[in-house]
């Protein structure tokens, strides 16, 4: 029984790493504008690695090489880093990656450096076999190993803070409790992964079922709540523009000319159109602009330019004969891939179905 019950665990390790890397397709978008998916599908490819090679150290025989044991300890510290970066994203639309933003993966270069140091000294010293293997016990969290997981364990947690800080935030239900789920998928991975370093590796394999658990809730929530970013995105801005910037401000009149902008300019066609020309259009600081859409249209940036993009799209597939191609790259898209991607999450359908739909034959 306890043979069957590892096995499973192993198979559901395996399984979870190999969601990841189908879930990091499924996520990448076609247009890399949108920083918040890239950065989501790069977390989820360094999971899936981490898992697979995590399944591999745990393995009794494969996890006796130390060579696996010590090439696998950076490989912890990169889906923290990635994480940062895609909570950043996800909370500000116009995130640009910035030098500063290379301090997250600072533990993973710390990690590396400890690694590759510490084979040297091996390779230089007395001890030519992997007998050292002897002080890189993973279960000993005052060996060099051990000390090396505790810091992955304490980077990990660190990403959880920010995301309880959120919780508050959401007003749906549904959505404040599968994040909170997250949340606490997140905080188990790193306690387990802790406990397991200093009492039993089970709780090292507890913390990659959990990983396991938490990527299958991300495959949940992106298929089934495709509004689930903007959803969140516009509670955070009720609190964020809580104190408003929009004060001595005709609002009426900017937002008709939002509207001319986009109605009879047109502007979303632009491909390069980015939140500060925009709000530049309109006079506005882009915390100005910003505030304007989240409070008094409902929607952010991204969502609003898609929002009048895929319109235009839906009038030029019903009344004109040109190709969905010349369709997308016309509304301000710069491939077609994304514009099926973009047009599906709106509509539900495909541009070649509301085209049938609209023009039977």
């Amino acid at each position: 029984m306890p043979e069957l019950l590892g096995w499973f665990s192993d198979g559901m390790i395996l399984f979870g790493g190999f969601l990841s890397f189908l879930l990091a397709i499924g996520e990448f978008p076609s247009d890399r504008k949108h920083r918040f998916q890239v950065l989501l599908s790069l977390t989820l490819v360094s999971l899936g690695f981490m898992q697979l090679s995590g399944s591999l150290v745990l393995n009794p025989n494969a996890g006796q090489d130390l060579n696996l044991k010590l090439w696998n300890l950076p490989l912890l510290y990169i889906p923290p880093a990635f994480a940062f970066l895609a909570l950043l994203a996800f909370l500000e639309e116009d995130f640009r990656y910035k030098a500063v933003h290379s301090v997250f993966f600072l533990p993973f270069l710390i990690c590396l450096g400890a690694v590759l140091f510490f084979r040297l000294v091996e390779y230089a010293g007395p001890y030519p076999s992997p007998s050292a293997e002897i002080h890189w016990k993973v279960q000993d969290p005052i060996s060099g190993t051990g000390i090396l997981y505790l810091g992955a364990g304490i980077f990990a947690l660190s990403f959880v803070f920010p995301i309880f800080k959120i919780l508050p935030q959401i007003s749906e239900l549904k959505f404040k409790i599968l994040f909170g789920i997250f949340a606490l998928d997140c905080l188990i991975v790193s306690v387990f992964g802790m406990i397991g370093l200093i009492f039993n590796p089970i709780f090292l394999k507890l913390a990659l079922l959990t990983v396991t658990l938490a990527v299958s809730l991300v495959y949940y929530i992106r298929r089934k709540y495709f509004d689930f970013p903007e959803t969140i995105r516009s509670d955070l801005a009720k609190v964020k523009y809580s104190r408003t910037r929009l004060d001595g401000l005709k609002i009426d009149p900017i937002l008709e000319k939002l509207n001319l902008l986009f109605e009879s300019e047109k502007i979303h066609r632009r491909e390069d159109l980015s939140l500060a020309e925009l709000a530049k259009e309109l006079s506005l600081t882009t915390h100005q602009f910003s505030e304007l859409i989240n409070n008094k249209i409902g929607k952010g940036y991204f969502a609003l330019i898609n929002h009048h993009r895929i319109e235009d799209a839906k009038r030029l597939l019903s009344e004109t004969d040109k190709t969905v191609l010349e369709i997308a790259m016309t509304v301000g898209f710069n491939n077609r891939s994304s514009f099926n991607e973009a047009f599906l999450k709106l509509t539900q359908k495909t541009p070649i179905s509301y085209r049938k739909m609209c023009k039977p034959l």
